[in-house]
């Protein structure tokens, strides 16, 4: 196991940190998860399972117990891991995924919200069409730019959630 890098989720790292002693249950590591990362209970779930897959295939973790009482034993080797700097050196890259996609997330939020003025400008200039019909012309033009504008906010949007998508997918592959 020396020569070998081990890839871990910096998310489950985290959790694996929370636990206290060297076993526990698989349902309190989802409700650790839920509760730590905010995670809906399915999303917790499938970040537990493919971690413990990952880690119990590499004998970091051994699993025992029935299907419902399934519980798991830390390995004193992945103690070790946790807890080494060298592990640092490992995730370097992970860390750098975790940077970039924290820079579109907040794209992603700008975005969005730069998206809800420009609709509420759309809407604005809908309900000035009715009060002002004697300035049709200059309104319909405004429109038509707030509509061109609103088109290339949900384009860029859309583009931005599936960059994080196919970023989170490609990262939890990577455990």
């Amino acid at each position: 196991m020396t020569n070998e890098t081990i890839s871990l989720n910096q998310k489950f790292r985290k959790l694996l940190m929370q636990v206290e002693g060297s076993s526990i249950s698989r349902k309190q590591l989802i409700e650790l998860a839920e509760n730590l990362f905010e995670l809906s209970k399915t999303q917790a779930q499938r970040l537990v399972a493919r971690n413990i897959h990952a880690l119990t295939t590499k004998d970091l973790i051994v699993a025992t117990g029935e299907n419902k009482a399934r519980v798991y034993l830390i390995t004193p080797e992945l103690i070790a891991i946790l807890q080494n700097n060298e592990h640092k050196k490992t995730t370097q890259i992970h860390d750098e995924k975790v940077v970039s996609t924290d820079e579109l997330m907040t794209e992603e939020t700008k975005t969005s919200t730069e998206l809800k003025m420009v609709l509420g400008e759309i809407q604005a200039y809908q309900d000035y069409l009715e009060q002002f019909p004697q300035k049709n012309k200059t309104i319909f033009s405004l429109l038509n730019k707030s509509r061109d504008r609103a088109s290339n906010l949900y384009g860029r949007l859309s583009a931005i959630s599936k960059i994080i998508k196919a970023t989170e997918t490609e990262d939890n592959m990577t455990c």
